[in-house]
């Protein structure tokens, strides 16, 4: 841990924040709802008639990306990626993706939503804690064609 300490500066923190161009986006795995709970997906009853796991972005770079609401879209990271409906929205910062943790659980032969983490690569940690950064996966995100 010294050794990484010491290597901390205003510079090479600069450098690690410059986006990669085969990932331009940063996903935030965890979006917070009304309702958070470890898996929302529990029974399917409680989330009739929501939208309640989708990749939200900003409207403008879903405008620049050419993606319109409810579009089926698939978001890469070096981990892995997923298939998901895109909800274009204000509450998310341009440059980011959000999708909610809870979801992606088999229930009763049916699967509802993704599983977020699966894209959270297990080397891209904190350096104290070595926990997956949830926070700050770079990833794109491309439509998915019909």
């Amino acid at each position: 841990m010294e050794q990484w300490l010491l290597g901390v500066d205003a510079a090479s923190e600069e450098k690690a924040m410059v986006r990669n161009r085969e990932y331009p986006f940063v996903l935030n795995a965890g979006r917070h709802t009304p309702m958070n709970a470890n898996t929302l997906m529990r029974d399917p009853a409680w989330n009739e008639g929501k939208r309640a796991c989708t990749l939200a972005m900003n409207p403008a770079d879903a405008t620049r990306c050419g993606f319109s609401d409810g579009d089926r879209v698939r978001v890469f990271t070096e981990a892995s990626h997923v298939d998901i409906e895109l909800e274009v929205t204000d509450s998310t910062r341009a440059g980011q993706v959000i999708i909610p943790h809870g979801f992606g659980l088999d229930y009763n032969g049916n699967v509802y939503g993704v599983n977020v983490n699966r894209l959270t690569k297990n080397t891209h940690r904190d350096h104290f804690l070595a926990t997956p950064l949830h926070r700050y996966v770079p990833c794109r995100v491309e439509k998915v064609e019909a």
